[in-house]
């Protein structure tokens, strides 16, 4: 097998291979802003190959119907990701910025546990029920129902941990009996591709159940939001995209399911005694991906006779997150993925500043840093919920700070907002978190520290965070069809 992080080829119709006229396109290295080393950019010859070997595959090959062979496939896959860690790894540094500590939990080793989950899963579903018999208005009948892949399913993902959402997109639609055309995203191209590498050179999957494109124009996936071949559209990205593919998907009714965007609340409510532990995972999971995260809490509420407190908390915190070359050991938080959401990231500082925000940290690059994307750790005070910096969703390492009065204001302006992914509360009683807990519209909550990240545990929003879950078992029948049978009972 050629080397993961040399050998970087398309996978079409069970071949890998350059793109059709040869063309390919640079990967930018986000550390230190040079180019890394070059992708295959897909024509449009090479889009709808690729989707008329998924069509072809699921149509003519057993792949829908042989659970067995998912399962080997899904296994031997398994084997081959655990035993390439280390050059995903060095390929998730070098196109994404990702440290050394965030690939060894969610940008590569975590996300690997979901193959074995859905695997497991596959070989062990109940993909038949029996209703029974029932005297209906024609005579007696047997009744039973089937589940049935719902067939071809486009994935489209973003950069921002490229491993987990490829694998959480992929790994479930085949272990359904769908094939796939995966699109990735350009920025991180790479481990799009060594997916479809390990899929091509390790597993038996058959030609076409797995197709990877990757191309330069952002706008490349566009065909497959539009194409009756597609029969379901999987996309993590911005809400305003998910809109497009939905309103594109809508002239033949495919079935999408849509992970956006997220401005999710951090509550510290108010019979807390000791703030630390709440003001840690504030301001430590704002750098594990630079801010990049769609389910992170952005939007800490503090208590307002105790907002200072909690405010210095924080900052003192964020002081302890090392900015750096995330190749080195000892750094927390790497660049962000470009110079254009660099610049984003920075406006949208200057702009809560413009509207009253006080910088308390951050707010500015690194000094040392200025090869790459990197921007400072950034925590903002006086904010107030009808600001933009927090309504919209800065992907970046931006934390807002809003002081409240009790409970019922704390939840109000945790669902004053158009998303609903995740959240998280902190309370010395569990009673009154849960109690709390349940009154925000989130498809995701964490108590006092709790993790729900795993691959049993459904993810998806409320609101405009998106349509659908992601992971779990229900993230798998995402990608069945129901078809009811009866026959006349003997």
């Amino acid at each position: 097998m050629g080397s993961l992080t040399s050998d970087h080829r398309l996978l079409i119709d069970g071949q890998l291979r350059a793109a059709t006229d040869g063309g390919r396109f640079d990967n930018i290295n986000p550390s230190t802003g040079k180019v890394a080393g070059t992708a295959p950019d897909a024509t449009a010859a090479d889009g709808e190959q690729a989707l008329a070997a998924a069509r072809r595959a699921f149509d003519e090959t057993d792949w829908a119907s042989d659970v067995s062979l998912r399962v080997r496939v899904l296994r031997q896959l398994d084997e081959a990701l655990r035993a390439h860690e280390d050059q995903l790894t060095e390929i998730t540094v070098a196109e994404v910025g990702a440290p050394l500590g965030s690939c060894a939990t969610v940008q590569v080793r975590e996300p690997l546990r979901i193959v074995d989950f859905f695997a497991n899963l596959a070989e062990s579903y109940d993909w038949n029920t029996n209703l029974g018999v029932r005297d209906t208005m024609g005579g007696p009948a047997r009744r039973w129902i089937e589940r049935e892949p719902i067939g071809v399913v486009a994935a489209i993902t973003p950069w921002n941990v490229p491993n987990h959402i490829n694998i959480a997109k992929v790994v479930p639609a085949l272990a359904a009996g769908c094939t796939v055309v995966l699109k990735p995203a350009p920025e991180t191209p790479w481990t799009g591709l060594a997916l479809g590498q390990l899929f091509a050179e390790h597993t038996d999957l058959p030609a076409g159940v797995l197709n990877v494109v990757t191309a330069a124009d952002k706008k490349f996936g566009a065909f497959l939001t539009t194409d009756s071949r597609v029969d379901l559209i999987s996309f993590t990205g911005a809400t305003e995209t998910g809109r497009k593919i939905m309103a594109a998907a809508s002239e033949n009714l495919t079935k999408v399911f849509l992970e956006l965007g997220g401005k999710s609340v951090h509550l510290i409510l108010d019979d807390l005694a000791d703030m630390g532990l709440a003001a840690a995972f504030a301001a430590i999971g704002t750098g594990v991906v630079a801010g990049q995260g769609c389910a992170l809490t952005t939007r800490v509420l503090i208590p307002r006779t105790r907002y200072e407190e909690g405010v210095d908390l924080i900052e003192s915190m964020m002081a302890t997150i090392t900015v750096g070359d995330p190749s080195d050991a000892s750094t927390m938080m790497g660049p962000l993925i470009t110079a254009a959401q660099r610049d984003r990231v920075e406006g949208y500082v200057r702009g809560a500043v413009e509207q009253g925000a006080t910088v308390v940290c951050g707010g500015k690059r690194p000094k040392n840093l200025e090869d790459g994307f990197f921007y400072e750790p950034t925590l903002l005070a006086d904010v107030t919920n009808d600001m933009i910096c927090a309504q919209e969703e800065i992907f970046g390492p931006v934390l807002v700070a809003i002081p409240y009065d009790g409970d019922d204001e704390a939840v109000a302006i945790a669902n004053d907002s158009i998303y609903g992914l995740s959240g998280a509360i902190f309370s010395d009683d569990p009673a009154h978190a849960h109690a709390v807990a349940k009154r925000i519209r989130t498809g995701t909550m964490s108590i006092n520290g709790g993790v729900w990240y795993a691959p049993d545990v459904p993810f998806g929003g409320y609101k405009q965070s998106g349509l659908g879950r992601e992971m779990g078992l229900a993230g798998f029948e995402e990608h069945l069809e129901i078809k009811s049978y009866s026959e006349p009972a003997a």
